[in-house]
């Protein structure tokens, strides 16, 4: 596998995840390296991200001659193995409902789908690298707050994913209801 330079550093590619997307070591540390087009809105949002108080892998370097952009490279779950055997505990909702705060102030609007959130060490990351301009129909509230409840979507969110879920775990709606408002009250600013 060929090295990526950037910024002068050259990073020693390890493993290809995706197309875009690289494992590589530096000084006996490793990185997720992710390529962007620099002139794409993608680029610009993901550049607003960074700076924004979301919680997410930490960037050590932003490239925006080449759009390559070096993240920490993170060992947790993502939510959505996470889930298939825990509870979500309200230590989750209030980080979950912080961050889309966070993402709102700045004007962006994050991907709330459980494989795009990881936890490590009790701490909820934005994996993901899709951000848009704020739509109030595509808040968390409003788009993706059922998937991260024991909800009927919660179980179509792993039937499309072709994973099995046990729908015992399922609440009923009412009670589901009541989970989401209480929690909606209590963290949602």
């Amino acid at each position: 596998m060929e090295n990526i330079k950037i910024k002068r550093k050259e990073f020693e590619v390890t493993e290809i995840v995706s197309k875009d997307t690289f494992k590589a070591n530096y000084k006996n540390k490793v990185y997720l390296i992710k390529k962007y087009n620099p002139d794409s809105v993608e680029f610009d949002m993901l550049r607003k991200l960074i700076k924004s108080a979301v919680i997410m892998p930490r960037v050590f370097k932003l490239d925006k001659k080449t759009g390559y952009v070096v993240f920490e490279d993170i060992e947790g779950t993502l939510m959505s193995d996470y889930i298939l055997d825990n509870d979500f505990d309200e230590n989750i909702y209030k980080q979950i409902f912080q961050n889309s705060y966070c993402a709102r102030t700045v004007g962006l609007n994050l991907d709330y789908s459980l494989d795009k959130w990881m936890i490590s060490d009790d701490i909820l990351y934005y994996v993901g690298d899709y951000c848009e301009k704020y739509n109030p129909n595509r808040d968390f509230t409003k788009w993706k707050i059922r998937e991260w409840f024991f909800t009927k979507e919660l179980a179509d969110f792993y039937k499309n994913k072709g994973v099995l879920f046990d729908k015992n775990r399922i609440k009923d709606e009412y009670l589901a209801n009541k989970e989401m408002v209480l929690m909606t009250c209590k963290y949602y600013v």
